[in-house]
């Protein structure tokens, strides 16, 4: 086995693929966080889960199991209630990052200030903006305020519907009874950066930092905090390392379907991703750098993998209740229509239609 099957393999296994794991919040604790939008966040975890159902997913947020925090990269992820602190700490920037957001919604620091309390009251319960606007009668732009104390970490998002984002705010401390903890950041990026390496390892210190959205002087210090070992120029966890030599290869007809944004093609900077996908297919798997033909930026495409490795892109619609699958293959194999079966149970579609994109 190369090294490329082998970190294929490992990381395949660790991010739980093949429909692996059973409880779907032990899932989500395995590989840290998924993005929160929707439906990556379902059809992440659907990835990774033996027959996901709609209100297992659900019934996480309901009882608290699960929040949304920004985190990595500033990205909106889900995570367990229990670690997400540590994450939020580990990746959180300080309220002046956020002038602009704030700039763009008419709003000072001051102003800001002067309007966080009654915006926090407003959201005793979980309100959409159109009810926050009533809550708090006034010209001032209160859904920007509600959104930056959301970046703050200070406000909730929480939602309904798996196909789509339907957000509703809620005060953090109303939403959990209690406010988030204020965890030390150095030693929650050194936490964080353990939890990356076994979730996605091995991997290099410049993968976590792309990762994390740290600096790589920042993510190379959490790093040596840690017990690795170097092979191959990437680093793993010294526990790892004798399990990571006696690695199985993947089923060579396994099939797994990720969503936009899936966890395992966000974990790499754009020069580290060979374990997921040949580098002559990375302009189909990620989107395109504006005015750089041939580079590709952070977002990963919705995928389909054989045996671990990308093979074809797909994107998908609904009409009414019918869904819509369009599978655009790198090369010329065949995929199973059956494999986009549970997306559509786990999205409620009443008829699933799959059509193949003929190779350009």
């Amino acid at each position: 086995m190369d090294i490329a099957e082998r970190l294929r393999s490992w990381t395949y296994r660790r991010q739980g693929l093949g429909r692996a794991g059973r409880e779907p919040l032990e899932v989500l604790r395995s590989i840290v966080g998924v993005y929160s939008t929707h439906p990556t966040a379902p059809l992440a975890l659907a990835a990774r889960c033996a027959g996901l159902q709609p209100k297992e997913f659900t019934d996480m947020e309901q009882r608290r199991q699960v929040v949304r925090l920004p985190a990595m990269r500033q990205s909106a992820f889900l995570l367990p209630t229990d670690t997400a602190e540590r994450v939020f700490a580990a990746t959180r920037v300080p309220l002046e990052k956020h002038a602009g957001r704030l700039r763009f919604g008419g709003l000072t620091f001051e102003s800001y200030a002067r309007l966080t309390p009654r915006v926090v009251e407003c959201l005793t319960t979980p309100s959409t903006p159109a009810e926050l606007r009533r809550c708090f009668p006034t010209q001032d732009d209160v859904y920007m305020v509600a959104r930056v104390l959301a970046r703050e970490g200070k406000v909730l998002r929480v939602g309904n519907s798996l196909r789509t984002d339907q957000l509703k705010y809620v005060a953090t401390e109303a939403w959990l009874g209690r406010p988030l903890d204020d965890d030390d950041p150095h030693e929650a990026l050194s936490w964080l950066a353990s939890e990356y390496l076994r979730a996605f390892g091995p991997a290099r210190a410049a993968d976590f930092a792309w990762w994390a959205g740290t600096t790589r002087r920042a993510a190379s210090a959490a790093l040596a905090q840690l017990q690795t070992i170097e092979r191959d120029g990437l680093l793993v966890l010294d526990e790892d390392h004798d399990a990571f030599d006696h690695v199985q290869p993947v089923d060579p007809e396994a099939v797994d379907v990720l969503p936009k944004w899936d966890s395992y093609t966000m974990a790499y900077a754009p020069d580290g991703r060979q374990r997921l996908v040949d580098d002559r297919f990375l302009s189909r798997a990620y989107t395109s750098v504006a005015g750089s033909p041939g580079a590709t930026a952070g977002d990963g495409l919705p995928l389909v993998l054989r045996s671990g490795r990308a093979v074809a892109s797909w994107s998908h619609r609904f009409e009414g209740n019918r869904l819509t699958v369009t599978v655009a293959p790198f090369e010329g194999q065949r995929l199973p229509d059956s494999a986009f079966d549970a997306i559509g149970q786990l999205l409620s579609a009443s008829s699933i239609s799959v059509g193949v994109t003929p190779l350009g």
